[in-house]
This record gives structure tokens, C-alpha cells and sequence, in this order.
């Protein structure tokens, strides 16, 4: 029998399943890379034992810089409380029911758990404060009879929502686990901090971030210089291909005199805003060219962070070209320049952000660099 030929829905069907299994596939391979680098810190060890001994407090909170894994502890953690587990539960625990309630809580699709994200331009509310305690007061816990919420960068909740909370730890309910996280702990309320068991987040170790990089197949000569800055070790291989990230390579290659040609520069205002009324230029839009500039030049001066850093610590690890570099640059370059120098990129690091002429930043930056080795 001939088969049946698809026609042009059923194949439009087809591509959209394969699409988003293939979406699943990946994202569960994210969340098992980042469980493994999870898995080797001593936060893993703290709350892993809290798990096992069954004291678990009613409200924690994980502060620490971006990139150390606090988003993705506390989801792991609040699954684990959820299922009642005596250990931290993910993709590849045996017990199944417990696996599909925490792959459902890692995907927003659980009843009983609560994800509020403040990494936004605008702040935490009162009103989504309020909210959690009355969907939590409605609704029935999980077979396990408990419910959790995790507030991502709580230190962006307005004072009404922090005041908010406050009320809400300091009457908790017997079934509800709250885990807050901030980048910086001083902006959250000292009588919110009181009420919860704080743990310290530390970013992840570069040796620990390029193991990751390679078996995530990273260039090796990329594997070193996206270890030694990226901010989510869930995207190693995404960013290591970005054109950002390459674009930002080849800069700070000929910053260092290790690539021919003239130095790349950002000129978001002179060539993609060369058409007068004209959203797009050479087919990139405006706004895409500055955020890839952006990105570009965050990576850039975080590449000269880390190099400074490297030749005042004389650690040579990378491609030879760089070991070459670092090398000079530790002999012929006194503490004090070293220091400086790194002092001037982490300030220009700062300073990248759209409200800023990009160009003049970079202009300022390597002025303020070839000073100092004057």
C-alpha cells in the first residue's frame, strides 16, 4: 500500500511537535548541566542535608552574584520540599512521581508552587505579594500536603511589597516554604533576612566553568575566556557562539596585538542610524544593533577585567596567544598599573547600558588604559 501523502497542515503539524520535543530535550539537558555544576557546591551539601534530616525552615535566602546558581538551587530546592524528598530531587531521580513534580514545578505548570521573577524593569508589587498568600489560602497543597514559592532578585520589590512579605513570614503557615534570592542581600529588609535562613552564593569556580564549557562543546580557545566571565553557565555554548561574544574576541585579540587589522569599534550612532527615519540599515535594526553592541562591549571590557587580573595573579591558562600576553604583560607592567588598569574596565563594565553613547565609552576607556602605562 502506497503511503498516505502529508499534506501542507499535517506537515506544518509535524515540524511544530518535533520543534518543541526537541525544546524539551534540550531544556532537560540544561537543567541536568546545570544540576551537575549545582551538585559539586557546598550550598548542594547544606541544603542536601537539611533534606535529609527533615528540619526544614519555613523561609530561606540565597544571596550572591549573578552566575552562582541561586535561581536554579532554589527551584530545586522548593521541588524537593514539594515532594517531600530527602534529598535534591531532579531529571534523574528514580522515583517518578517525584521526578514529574519537580520537571513540572522546573516548567511553571505546578498548582502549588509560585515563581515570581524581579529580574524586570519594573519592581515586585504589593498586590503580587498579596496574591501568593491568597492563591496559597484557595487553593489545596500537593499530595505531599506542602507548597512553596520562590521570589527571583527579590531585592527589586518595591518597600510596599517587602512590607507586604514581612506580614506573610511572620505568621507562616505550617505548610508554606518560601525561598527568596538576591544579587545584593543589603537592599532586602533586615526583618526579612531575620526571618529566614540565609545561605551565600559564591560564583562557580573557572576550572568547574570550563569543565562544563567543554563537554558542552565549546571551542577549546573559547573555553577558557567564556569561563573566566559569563554570567549564566546554563548558555555556555550559546554565548561562546554569539556574535557578540566572537565580535568581543576579536577586539580584545587586537587590543592585545594578536590579530592584524584596525581595532572594531562600536558605531551604532554612525552607521545603523545613517538613514534618517529608517528602522533598519545593511538589514539589522536599530534597536538590534545596539543591543548586540552592547553585549559585545560588556563583553570586551570583561575580557580586559580578566586579562589585568590574570597578570597580576601570573596565571597563563588559555590558548598561547594569550599565555603569550599575560606573560608580558606580568613583566612589564607594574601591581600598581595591573591594578589600575582592571580598576578602569570594571568601571567601563558598568557603564555599558543604553543610556550611554557606546562609542565615546570605548574612546574614554582605551584613552584611560594607554594613560596608565604611560
Amino acid at each position: 500500500m502506497a503511503e498516505k501523502k502529508l499534506n501542507a497542515a499535517d506537515k506544518k503539524l509535524l515540524a511544530e511537535e518535533k520543534e518543541r520535543q526537541e525544546k524539551e530535550e534540550k531544556e532537560k539537558a540544561d537543567r541536568e548541566a546545570l544540576y551537575a555544576l549545582f551538585r559539586n557546591t557546598p550550598q548542594f551539601e547544606i541544603l542536601n542535608a537539611a533534606l535529609k534530616s527533615g528540619n526544614l525552615f519555613h523561609a530561606y535566602f540565597f544571596y550572591g552574584p549573578e552566575g552562582s546558581l541561586k535561581k536554579e538551587a532554589a527551584l530545586l530546592f522548593a521541588a524537593s520540599i514539594l515532594a517531600s524528598g530527602d534529598e535534591i530531587i531532579h531529571a534523574g531521580t528514580e522515583d517518578k512521581a517525584k521526578r514529574e513534580l519537580a520537571e513540572s514545578i522546573l516548567r511553571g505548570e505546578c498548582s502549588d508552587f509560585i515563581f515570581l521573577d524581579g529580574s524586570r524593569k519594573e519592581a515586585i508589587k504589593k498586590e503580587e505579594i498579596d496574591r501568593i498568600q491568597m492563591r496559597f489560602s484557595h487553593t489545596a497543597s500537593t499530595p505531599y500536603g506542602r507548597k512553596a514559592y520562590v521570589i527571583h532578585r527579590f531585592e527589586n520589590a518595591s518597600i510596599g511589597a517587602m512590607n507586604s512579605l514581612l506580614k506573610f513570614l511572620e505568621e507562616p503557615a505550617g505548610d508554606v516554604y518560601a525561598i527568596l534570592t538576591a544579587d545584593n542581600a543589603w537592599r532586602i529588609l533586615e526583618t526579612i533576612r531575620s526571618r529566614c535562613i540565609s545561605i551565600s552564593f559564591q560564583p562557580l569556580s573557572r576550572s568547574l566553568l570550563e569543565q562544563s564549557a567543554r563537554e558542552a562543546g565549546v571551542d577549546e580557545e573559547d573555553v577558557p575566556l567564556i569561563a573566566g566571565i559569563a554570567k549564566d553557565p546554563a548558555k555556555l555554548s550559546e554565548l561562546a557562539a554569539s556574535a557578540a561574544f566572537q565580535g568581543a574576541k576579536r577586539m580584545f585579540r587586537q587590543y592585545l596585538d594578536e590579530e592584524e587589522g584596525p581595532l572594531l569599534y562600536v558605531d551604532y550612532e554612525n552607521r545603523y542610524k545613517a538613514k534618517a527615519g529608517s528602522d533598519t540599515s545593511e538589514g539589522v535594526r536599530n534597536k538590534d544593533a545596539k543591543d548586540q553592541n552592547i553585549d559585545m562591549l560588556d563583553w570586551f571590557f570583561g575580557f580586559l577585567m580578566m586579562f589585568y587580573h590574570d597578570a597580576l595573579e601570573n596565571d597563563d591558562r588559555g590558548s598561547s596567544w594569550y599565555h603569550k600576553s599575560v606573560t608580558r604583560a606580568a613583566k612589564s607592567e607594574s601591581t600598581r598599573t595591573l591594578t589600575e588598569k582592571m580598576k578602569i574596565a570594571s568601571i567601563a563594565r558598568d557603564r555599558v547600558n543604553r543610556n550611554n553613547d557606546l562609542s565615546l565609552l570605548l574612546a574614554q576607556t582605551l584613552l584611560g588604559l594607554e594613560e596608565c602605562t604611560k
